[in-house]
């Protein structure tokens, strides 16, 4: 088995660094810091400007016409990059019960995003679906922590990780009527010291699954098996995205979030975004068409 080591990229650390999103138009690299509150661009000299939000976000995906859609821990907001102005949209979700996570767009422009529960516990979120025209439909109940969502190549199979206790589901996906069917066990890491965060599919259809505590990102092919990692030099990361002009460049974020502070000051690169070149290329990230 073939293990790359990725390399810290510059001096920012964020408390809960996710839902990293390469931007082919601007070749620059998007994520959030959750606890931070914050969105972040790096750009291809490596120069980073940061947004201020007024509520947690969970994940982001670019919009078609500019700006962003953010599924915020309890609601959903459009975002101007030029103004940093947030527009409220209405989600009709219960965020008392359930709040927003983690969120990718699928190929045909829908937004897709888990929730889940504010304890940790119950099976109490969902996956949710927001089309163009901004409807939410509430896609599959059961979901404990709703984390990273991928598509295979030909757009019929969807991945979407629980990460408690932490498993990685596979479904039969439809592109035309933004629907899965046949939910079945990929990955299980029930009983392991580690689990799935945020994940992606590369060109050849393996899917890369962000291991926290394992400080690893592992490639298994479509039929589960571990065929290469990524090593990182922190224990939690959280999320990853293919970037750079030939979607080349593995990028993975990273939390200081759930650090002791005695290993804070031994290894001070926890919070970081990490980059490797793993040898095989990743697949343009859609926009949200709404």
């Amino acid at each position: 088995m073939t293990t790359i080591e990725a390399q810290v990229i510059g001096p920012q650390r964020d408390e809960l660094g996710e839902g990293p999103v390469w931007c082919p138009r601007e070749q620059a690299l998007y994520w959030i810091d959750g606890l931070g509150r914050k969105i972040h661009r790096r750009d291809a000299a490596g120069a980073v400007r940061s947004w201020p939000l007024s509520k947690m976000p969970g994940s982001l995906a670019l919009r078609e016409g500019g700006g962003a859609l953010i599924a915020m821990r309890n609601g959903l907001a459009t975002f101007d990059f030029g103004t940093g102005v947030e527009t409220p949209l209405e989600s009709g979700v219960d965020h008392g019960v359930e709040r927003f996570n983690d969120g990718k767009c699928d190929r045909r422009g829908r937004f897709w995003v888990g929730s889940m529960d504010k304890g940790l516990v119950e099976p109490v979120g969902a996956i949710y679906r927001i089309d163009p025209d901004r409807r939410i439909t509430r896609i599959l109940p059961g979901i404990v922590l709703g984390n990273g969502f991928a598509w295979s190549p030909d757009d019929r199979t969807m991945y979407h990780v629980d990460s408690r206790p932490g498993r990685v589901f596979a479904y039969d996906f439809d592109p035309e009527r933004g629907a899965v069917s046949n939910r079945r066990l990929f990955l299980d890491y029930a009983g392991l010291p580690h689990g799935p965060d945020g994940c992606t599919v590369d060109a050849e259809g393996f899917l890369w699954v962000t291991e926290v505590r394992a400080g690893r990102v592992a490639r298994y092919s479509p039929d589960a098996k571990l065929e290469r990692t990524v090593v990182v030099p922190v224990a939690r990361p959280t999320s990853v995205t293919f970037g750079d002009a030939d979607l080349g460049t593995l990028y993975v974020t990273s939390m200081r979030m759930g650090v002791a502070p005695e290993e804070l000051a031994r290894n001070p690169l926890h919070g970081g975004v990490f980059a490797a070149r793993p040898g095989v290329t990743g697949l343009p990230e859609p926009r949200f068409a709404g």
